[in-house]
């Protein structure tokens, strides 16, 4: 007994086949769109160009993160501003966290720091706390002179790891 003379048997298995095979193809563009939409495969290939290949992508990165964070500060406008010391913040959090600082924030990394690892650590605190007051407080009103101070303090602590030229 062959699997044809049992499907001859059991009448409407041709819809079935056909409604099965429609709905695996949805679910598999669907698949393929979230897995678009969300560069999972891109991010999955970053990291193992950072790891097993040792690239010197967190550098190109980096440099392409501080080119958008640029771009705001250039905008001039208070949200365009606060939105590049914003970026900055996160840019060296992620960076302290790729060095295997230890701390679930940036203020806690910080923390974990001497200044003796860190050249500009005071400095660092005051660009954060602006940061927060940026965050925390929403009627802050940000000056350009205060943004690019920020921003510079960003700029040389990124520097400090190499991260940018």
């Amino acid at each position: 007994m062959n699997l044809d003379s049992l499907t001859a048997n059991i009448p409407g298995l041709g819809m079935i086949e056909f409604f099965s095979i429609v709905i695996s193809a949805i679910l598999i563009a669907v698949i393929v769109v979230i897995i678009k939409r969300t560069n999972y495969l891109g991010l999955r290939v970053e990291r193992f160009r950072q790891i097993v290949l040792k690239t010197n992508l967190p550098r190109e990165t980096a440099k392409k993160q501080w080119a958008v964070i640029e771009d705001h500060f250039y905008r001039g406008d208070e949200n365009d501003l606060k939105i590049a010391v914003i970026e900055a913040d996160k840019l060296l959090e992620e960076a302290l966290r790729e060095s295997a600082i230890r701390g679930s924030s940036l203020g806690e990394r910080l923390k974990n720091l001497k200044p003796s690892q860190f050249p500009n650590l005071d400095q660092v605190w005051q660009a954060h706390r602006l940061r927060n007051d940026i965050v925390h407080e929403p009627t802050f009103k940000l000056k350009r002179d205060l943004a690019e101070r920020a921003i510079k303090i960003y700029e040389d602590a990124l520097k400090n790891f190499r991260l940018l030229d």
